[in-house]
């Protein structure tokens, strides 16, 4: 969904137009007044300008293609300047109806013509779009339903509904503004008009234009009362209900460079739209700040552009919209010019309050003053188009003793909701046995038997799994936990899920309590010897993991196929922690909760495997800092600086 004026945005339309998969919506507004423009809507009374509507249509049709190059010709032909009415009318008749042929071209010039015979007040036809002629007669013909209208005319040259959207319901309404000085500037023409170098301080839509004398007494007045006067002159105009529908379903929505305070703050400005476009939480929403400065914009940063933009949104304070529901991405250019070239300032960026949401660079494409449409859209569009898939995740359920106790584990993971994560799990345990078939036909996943955790290793690197999920089914574990973590992997920005027991300090006393109640001291140097593991961590890693021993993981599957251990070894989890935390991966602790069985029951770590643990630890660290010594000194030496197997060799 893209806020477009005439021809302001054409770089970023033609890029989305043709692109597939993508399917574009441009909104105008209608408020042009200038030119021929002017003249038709002074003629028809109660119509929204043509010119932007016809603008884009021509250009789109001729990007796809879409019809005749000699009717597209046509149609943004002008009459000669100097061309009488009879001239003119002569002129219509003849092109229209000549080797194009389209009967609904002859029909609506013809309902024009009519109108025009029936009137008294004279044409200026000089320089006039036949265009613009065109669709005043498809304005009459659709009973002057402006909307309708567009449809019509964009169907003539072969453009689908929706693709050109006007941003209201097609109420007449009539663009004015105060100037910084508090003067009236009381047609769209006057706002835009070059010779001028308007700095505008408040737009406003009314209801009718202002006559000669309209302006005379308004421009009596004090400042203030002339924006109350105007106000007081509002027109009556709702969001276009397609349009809403299209903001409603759109996973793109650009605030496109152009006029801004003709093509696009207006738009802005339509009752409901902010609304609307608010509504829609899951949409990038990106404002594309101008290259170069404008008539309208003189003076102007790419930071006042966005105040005003929101300003706008927000119906001129009427509605405070929090910005973040408006706007998720500012993209503003800044060439490295010097400031005499007529490019848009970037303006004090330090004022946004969230500089994540803040895109500063080169958006310029050469020195044309056209924003390069690819380097703009390009990041988000593709993103937005890449085949995804769900991550897979494959779970090795160990030390269970019996098929039982997995079956347990599986059918508390059903409980837990793992058919809700969107996750592809693949279930495997250790044993010869097999479940089930019928049991196993009804599990939401995939479940297999291998003979160790070899086994398992090759079957991950053969399924070309995301993650690896390592789980004791001995019964001192809960499966819902094991679901818990896995949700927390499909964004897949975390390396590591790391279930933890002393996040649950019930479970851990209850577990102390049990396993030493007729050892006291052998319990005190268990409880200390997990915080020195857990200091150890902190010591030589920088970051504190509170439960270094948990048989609760999931880690990335690169990381558990390179641990370099068998990963249901007593200290694979010292292996893959030092992996982790030397590469500075992200590793997030959840609490678990543990249920304390007999040492006779199940086996569990001693204190000489705890010294074996920290020993390990430490080896990992100064084996690293080491590896790491000596492919420098390799890539240093002048014996091996040109031999890259070397340096491989020792890494």
């Amino acid at each position: 969904m893209l806020f477009s004026g005439g021809r302001g945005s054409g770089a970023l339309t033609r890029q989305l137009v043709c692109r597939p998969g993508v399917s574009l919506t441009v909104a105008i507004n209608g408020y042009d007044d200038g030119a021929s423009t002017g003249e038709v809507r002074r003629f028809l009374g109660d119509s929204l300008g043509p010119s932007d509507f016809r603008k884009n249509a021509s250009r789109f049709a001729a990007e796809l293609k879409s019809c005749s190059p000699d009717l597209i010709a046509l149609l943004d032909s002008r009459l000669p300047p100097e061309i009488t009415p009879s001239g003119a009318v002569e002129h219509l008749t003849k092109v229209t109806s000549g080797t194009l042929h389209d009967r609904r071209l002859v029909d609506w010039t013809h309902a024009f013509l009519y109108e025009y015979s029936r009137q008294a007040t004279p044409f200026a036809f000089g320089d006039c779009s036949i265009g613009n002629l065109v669709f005043a007669g498809a304005y009459l013909r659709a009973k002057r339903d402006f909307n309708r209208a567009v449809d019509e005319y964009c169907a003539l040259l072969g453009i689908p509904a929706g693709l050109i959207e006007n941003v209201t319901d097609g109420t007449n309404a009539h663009l004015v503004a105060l100037d910084a000085g508090g003067g009236l500037l009381r047609t769209e023409e006057a706002i835009v008009d070059a010779r001028a170098q308007n700095t505008i301080k408040s737009l406003f839509l009314i209801d009718r234009p202002l006559s000669d004398e309209d302006a005379r007494q308004l421009e009596a007045a004090a400042p203030e009362a002339l924006a109350r006067a105007l106000e007081a002159r509002r027109a009556t105009v709702t969001l276009n209900p397609r349009l809403a529908e299209r903001i409603r379903t759109a996973d793109v929505i650009v605030y496109a460079p152009g006029t801004q305070h003709s093509s696009l703050f207006p738009s802005y400005m339509t009752p409901g739209l902010g609304d609307a476009i608010a509504g829609n939480l899951r949409a990038i929403k990106l404002l594309v700040t101008n290259i170069q400065t404008d008539a309208e914009i003189t003076g102007s940063t790419a930071v006042d552009l966005i105040d005003r933009a929101l300003h706008y949104l927000n119906l001129k304070g009427e509605r405070t919209l929090p910005t973040p529901c408006l706007i998720t991405h500012y993209l503003m250019n800044e060439p490295g010019r010097t400031e005499s070239s007529p490019y848009v300032p970037l303006g004090p960026v330090d004022t946004i309050e969230d500089p994540r949401l803040v895109r500063i660079g080169n958006y310029e494409e050469g020195v044309t003053g056209r924003h390069d449409a690819a380097r703009i859209l390009g990041p988000f569009v593709d993103a937005l188009q890449a085949p995804t898939r769900p991550y897979r995740m494959a779970v090795l359920l160990h030390d269970a003793g019996s098929l039982n106790k997995v079956t347990q584990t599986l059918l508390e993971m059903i409980r837990g909701g793992i058919e809700a994560i969107p996750l592809q799990v693949t279930m495997f345990y250790e044993g010869r046995d097999t479940l089930d078939p019928i049991f196993a036909a009804r599990l939401p996943f995939a479940v297999r038997n291998v003979a160790d955790a070899r086994a398992f290793a090759e079957a991950v690197r053969a399924g070309e799994f995301d993650y690896v999920g390592l789980f004791e089914s001995s019964g001192m574990y809960r499966g819902e936990d094991l679901v818990g973590l896995a949700s927390q992997l499909t964004v897949g920005r975390l390396d590591a899920v790391w279930g933890s027991r002393r996040l649950s300090v019930r479970d851990i006393h209850e577990s102390y309590r049990l396993r030493y109640k007729s050892n006291v001291a052998l319990g005190a140097v268990s409880y200390v010897g997990s915080h020195v593991l857990s200091l150890a961590y902190l010591l030589l890693y920088g970051r504190y993991i509170s439960d270094t021993l948990s048989a609760v993981r999931a880690v990335r599957a690169t990381d558990a196929l390179e641990a370099g251990i068998e990963l249901t070894h007593k200290r694979a989890n010292q292996f893959l922690l030092s992996r982790l935390l030397r590469r500075r991966a992200e590793i997030l602790e959840l609490p678990v909760q543990f249920f304390p069985i007999s040492p006779d029951k199940v086996k569990r770590t001693s204190p000489f495997e705890g010294i074996q643990s920290l020993a390990t630890i430490v080896a990992r660290r100064f084996a690293a800092i080491a590896t790491s010594s000596a492919v420098e000194q390799d890539k240093r030496s002048p014996d091996h600086a040109g031999d890259p197997a070397m340096v491989r060799s020792r890494e």
